[in-house]
């Protein structure tokens, strides 16, 4: 199974949870719980990190803003969330 499709089937499954670094980047871009779900089943994997094993992944939230998730798969089998931000282009 592919890392972008683990890490969906464990949000699926409720096996994730945010840092508070998260859950202040979401709530100034007014993301809340269920923009971060729709954004992990909705993404696609932009960027990873091997060496930190982290992932970044960009997908669409409830309102259809594109949404940026950076997180990582811990030992004890869940996603940990890093950040969240709207992902808007780079001009």
């Amino acid at each position: 199974m592919s890392n972008i499709k683990r890490i969906q089937e464990l949000v699926r499954n409720g096996l994730y949870y945010l840092t508070e670094h998260a859950y202040d980047e979401a709530g100034e871009d007014d993301f809340d719980i269920y923009d971060i779900e729709q954004g992990i089943m909705t993404g696609k994997m932009r960027k990873n990190w091997p060496k930190e094993g982290k992932y970044e992944l960009v997908g669409s939230a409830l309102d259809g803003r594109p949404i940026g998730i950076v997180c990582r798969l811990t030992v004890s089998g869940k996603v940990r969330v890093i950040t969240v931000y709207e992902d808007k282009p780079v001009r």
